[in-house]
């Protein structure tokens, strides 16, 4: 996982769904290595093993992600990556044995102990105790930051995974009656799931920069974050002294032409501060900053990375772009 290799888009919240998706793959497959050989367990203890395997893998490697993302040192990512191995591992177990031995039992009768049944009413609880424990464990790591997430992401991927396993598996349906591929299909779909619900990448790990897009000062750029994240505000104009981005009055530029600035609540907005033309350019949508008179203080709206903001009349204007890329860009 590398932070410049995830751009700032909606497609970024896949990247640690792929890794749990990957993790979890490779532990199936070791899982079911093992098994072929002659396995060091009981026949009973297939379905705890493989659940258990899923949600180690799962936690561990969302953990894993998240140190790789945010630059941590070896031996805190190998530390905690095993605290996230170890308690989802423990508490999926921990669940998985509530439900089998305990509650199971009384809610679906002795039936329940045959390993042999594959049915989703018998075995749907057990995808679901996995993804729970999955989701307690890396969330106790986190030190129960984004719990609700932990706790309904790990649920809703232990059913997507107790779904795919159940449909890809059951004759009926005519998607397959093998089991190989149905355990292979549903512990992907089991980490993807995880990953896409329990923790993202965040967007503390970016920073917004201006870039100019006019051939004048073309690639100039400077951040808007401060090296501390407190509130500030960059200015962009030719005024001679003390401006943030000084542009030249030859393309349309005023003095003071316009502000971006990062707010106590983390978001970024663009302020009009002259009369001249001056716009907000998006996808289907246009914002006019221009500064009105007849109001006690300057026009504003919300950026996001990708708008650009059009300075000056026509035939002598001065584009500036808004971006949003890693925290580490220099």
């Amino acid at each position: 996982m590398n932070i410049f290799l995830i751009p700032y888009t909606p497609v970024r919240h896949t990247a640690v769904a792929v890794v749990c998706a990957a993790m979890c793959a490779i532990a199936w497959w070791v899982v079911l290595a093992l098994a072929w050989s002659g396995p060091p367990w009981a026949a009973t203890w297939d379905g705890p093993v493989l659940l258990g395997s899923l949600a180690a893998a799962a936690g561990g490697g969302s953990v894993l992600a998240e140190g790789a993302l945010r630059r941590w040192p070896i031996w805190r990512r190998a530390v905690f990556t095993l605290m996230g191995i170890f308690s989802a591992a423990t508490f999926a177990l921990v669940f998985y044995a509530l439900w089998s031995a305990a509650l199971g039992p009384v809610v679906l009768g002795p039936e329940l102990a045959d390993p042999t049944l594959v049915s989703l009413r018998f075995r749907l609880l057990g995808w679901l105790a996995a993804g729970f424990g999955a989701g307690v464990g890396p969330m106790m790591v986190r030190r129960f930051r984004g719990g609700l997430s932990h706790l309904v992401g790990g649920l809703v991927a232990g059913f997507a995974g107790g779904l795919v396993w159940y449909v890809f598996g059951y004759k009926p349906y005519n998607l397959g009656t093998d089991l190989f591929l149905a355990s292979a299909l549903g512990s992907t779909v089991f980490g993807f799931t995880y990953g896409l619900f329990t923790w993202g990448v965040p967007d503390e790990l970016y920073a917004g920069w201006l870039r100019v897009l006019t051939i004048s000062r073309h690639a100039r750029r400077i951040p808007v974050n401060g090296p501390d994240d407190s509130p500030r505000e960059r200015f962009v104009g030719h005024f001679p002294r003390g401006l943030d981005l000084f542009l030249p009055v030859e393309d349309g530029v005023m003095e003071l032409h316009v502000s971006v600035l990062l707010n106590r609540r983390g978001e970024f907005r663009a302020r009009g501060l002259t009369l001249q033309p001056t716009s907000v350019q998006r996808f289907m949508e246009r914002v006019d900053l221009s500064y009105d008179k007849r109001r006690p203080a300057p026009l504003d709206t919300r950026l996001s990375s990708g708008d650009r903001i059009v300075m000056g009349p026509p035939g002598h204007t001065t584009v500036v772009e808004f971006l949003m890329l890693p925290r580490e860009e220099r």
